[in-house]
């Protein structure tokens, strides 16, 4: 009987430190990252060309994040309109390729003639910082570097696509 009621102890004790870490971790850790009204997280990687991309390069202009990968059909769908609406307002973008290799996204580029810089994310940790759960994800930075939109899944519409280059071209 002791031996039951010692293993009930050392259960509840556990289960007690596992629910004090649980909340502490969840308070101290940062909840949210890209969402609007924050600060964008700041990364550098390389561009398909081996330059380094610095996401402090586009303070006082603003930018569109793209996050995408080739096997991804929404993204695929999306990519080509995204770069004719890069080529009508002249509005900064990052297209930032998820975990995939420097050929596929060339091969990818190449075959939809995407204008807009490429960025690596080989490592995943843009990924990381900017809780991309499903793609793509589109963010809207403003010229302070804050985000001012977080736009998940697919854009279908050029108006909608539009909508989020005026926010940045009206600040």
């Amino acid at each position: 009987m002791k031996i039951r009621r010692w293993i009930h102890y050392v259960l509840l004790i556990v289960f007690v430190m596992g629910a004090v870490y649980s909340v502490s971790h969840f308070y101290v850790s940062p909840r949210s990252h890209a969402v609007p009204g924050a600060s964008a997280p700041a990364f550098s990687s390389l561009n398909l060309e081996g330059e380094e991309i610095d996401l402090t390069n586009y303070e006082g202009k603003g930018v569109i994040l793209n996050f995408w990968a080739s096997w991804c059909n929404p993204c695929v769908n999306e990519l080509p309109l995204l770069n004719e609406a890069y080529r009508l307002t002249g509005v900064e973008m990052l297209a930032i390729n998820v975990g995939e290799n420097k050929e596929t996204i060339q091969r990818f580029v190449d075959r939809y003639e995407l204008e807009f810089p490429v960025v690596l994310d080989s490592d995943l940790k843009i990924k990381q910082k900017y809780q991309v759960v499903g793609m793509p994800l589109t963010v809207v930075v403003d010229a302070d570097g804050t985000v001012l939109e977080r736009h998940e899944g697919e854009l279908t519409e050029m108006e909608d696509i539009l909508y989020l280059m005026d926010q940045i071209k009206g600040d």
